[in-house]
């Protein structure tokens, strides 16, 4: 047996007696307007485990007991989490500067963030992040986001009152577009072999669409569309004439109305589509940037037809994003459980991913 043979066998022998490396987890928690999303994610071996998931009903405006439920879930007791906030109140802003050091960035923003976001100074936490530098230009792109502090402060003494404090509050549009920047997307999704692929994400929500586009996983581009699921089911419950619950029920699963169902949602898909049709044309305008993708993502992006129906007036090629299915599934998971709601986890996902990379 030669040299290598047996320090290969002295350490696979002593590796027996070691203790395991402890596997720790990281929690995102997303709360919408009617639900909060949880996911617990864990990293061994450069590969991210799904190790739990949770989707609680808000029911009533009790957003404190939903988080309560929601935390029980977890297979391990959560001593802090990450969390974020989005819609009216929060911004984000792509800013061509000259070239600096992050910690110069960060102080000249908290001196002068009012020439960049439509917020009094002191109503505001902001943040920066350099996304890209030109060194020939002496350039570099950033991305900075601003949200209003009684956004934050409410959040964070929601969090305080259930004994698990959030560590961390981002914001759900940066949150998600992290899902792609840590994983990537699929080699059919990224565009392999292409430069300069441009990706527009729409992660679908109740009241709020948050419209995120990408070049190279990079985002470039954002912006909030106050369209969403409630739409569809206002459309639904007027135009088939019956309750809200029952146009709920409708828009999850339409059957043999389906074509009934999308017809009622005809006004809200096609206000969508001209907001989206605007931010496309300006994107590719000012950036030089043809889309060659549009995800759809979150819950609203479940209503069957609606992929086609933005490919067919967008003209541009349209799918449906599951943010887990390149995850490693616990074993306890059930994969037919999570194939029917994994649209919704896209933004717990990317703050869990925190926890390891992010921007």
């Amino acid at each position: 047996m030669d040299i290598q043979s047996l320090l290969q066998k002295y350490f696979s022998t002593i590796k027996q007696f070691l203790p395991s490396e402890q596997k720790t987890s990281a929690v995102g928690l997303d709360i919408g307007t009617g639900e909060c999303k949880l996911v617990e994610l864990a990293k061994a071996d450069n590969q991210f485990e799904l190790v739990s998931w949770a989707i609680e009903p808000i029911n009533n405006g009790d957003v404190n007991t939903a988080i309560q439920k929601i935390l029980g879930e977890l297979t391990t007791p959560c001593s802090s989490l990450y969390t974020s906030v989005f819609g009216k109140g929060t911004l984000i802003r792509y800013i061509d500067m000259p070239k600096m050091s992050l910690d110069d960035l960060k102080s000249s923003f908290e001196i002068e963030a009012d020439k960049y976001f439509p917020f009094a100074q002191d109503q505001i936490y902001t943040d920066c992040y350099i996304l890209h530098i030109r060194e020939k230009e002496k350039m570099m792109s950033v991305m900075a986001a601003a949200a209003k502090k009684e956004i934050v402060d409410r959040r964070v003494k929601l969090f305080d009152e259930t004994g698990v404090p959030a560590e961390f509050v981002s914001l759900n549009p940066i949150a998600l577009a992290n899902v792609l920047n840590v994983m990537g997307p699929s080699e059919e999704e990224g565009g392999k072999g292409k430069e300069d692929f441009t990706i527009a994400l729409l992660d679908m929500g109740e009241s709020v669409s948050s419209l995120t586009i990408l070049v190279n996983k990079l985002p470039r581009f954002t912006r909030d569309i106050f369209i969403g699921g409630s739409d569809f089911t206002k459309g639904i419950a007027n135009g088939l004439g019956v309750n809200f619950q029952e146009a709920e029920k409708l828009k999850r699963d339409p059957g043999k109305r389906l074509e009934e169902v999308i017809h009622a949602c005809d006004t809200a898909i096609m206000n969508m589509t001209q907001e989206l049709r605007l931010s496309m044309d300006y994107f590719a305008t000012e950036k030089n940037h043809e889309i060659n993708l549009l995800l759809l993502t979150g819950g609203a992006s479940m209503l069957k037809g609606i992929a086609e129906g933005f490919e067919k007036n967008l003209e541009v090629k349209v799918k449906q994003w599951d943010p887990v299915a390149s995850l490693k599934m616990a074993p306890e998971i059930s994969t037919e459980e999570i194939e029917k709601k994994s649209l919704k986890l896209g933004v717990a996902l990317g703050l869990a991913l925190y926890q390891y990379d992010s921007y």
